[in-house]
Order: C-alpha cells, then sequence, then structure tokens
C-alpha cells in the first residue's frame, strides 16, 4: 500500500525500519542501536566482574577472620600453656628452698 504508514519508505524514512538501511539517518540509527547495545553488554560483564571481585573478597575476609581467631586461639593455649609451665617452675623452685631451709634447721634430739 504505498502512502500507508505501513509502507517501507515512510517507515524507512522515519528510522523504525530495522531491516532498511538505505536512508542515512536509518544508518545512524542502527550505529547508534549497536554502539549502545555493545556499551550496555559492556557494563553487565563489568558489573559480573566486579559481583565475582566482591564475593572473592567477602570469602577472603572470612578466610581471615577465621585464620585470625585459630592465631588467636594458639596463642591463649600457648599462653595457658606457658603459665601453667612457669607456674610449675616457680612450684619447684620454692619446694626446692623449703627442702634447703628443712635441711638446714637444727635438728632435735629426743
Amino acid at each position: 500500500m504505498p502512502g500507508s504508514v505501513n509502507d517501507g519508505a515512510l517507515v524507512h524514512e522515519k528510522g523504525c525500519d530495522m531491516g532498511r538501511t538505505e536512508n542515512p539517518a536509518s544508518q545512524e540509527f542502527h550505529n547508534s542501536a549497536n554502539v549502545t547495545n555493545a556499551v550496555m553488554w559492556q557494563g553487565v560483564a563489568a558489573v559480573t566482574r566486579l559481583g565475582i571481585s566482591i564475593a572473592t573478597g567477602r570469602r577472603l575476609c572470612e578466610q581471615t577472620r577465621e585464620l585470625r581467631l585459630q592465631a588467636q586461639d594458639a596463642r591463649t593455649r600457648t599462653h595457658a600453656l606457658a603459665v601453667r609451665a612457669a607456674y610449675s617452675v616457680e612450684r619447684a623452685h620454692l619446694a626446692a628452698e623449703w627442702v634447703t631451709c628443712v635441711a638446714a634447721r637444727p635438728r632435735l634430739h629426743a
């Protein structure tokens, strides 16, 4: 139907016909649409990479937190063992001093 809204020439002049590119304005529209689509997909890829980076960062933070807690627990256990060992050594020294004092006292004859 020549002259109708659905006529390829009129539609083509409006820049809406995706299949025809004889009109320079229409070609510019298609080029712009292609560039926009490419930029949009680059953005999607960047957001996906960022999401993966955030997930990786969170996982590394969690692993670091776990390692820090394990190290703190090991330090606490090591400190407890060191205190216990120091206490045992101190007790041994006190016991040795007591034995020395008892041995140095004069003996009473009965």
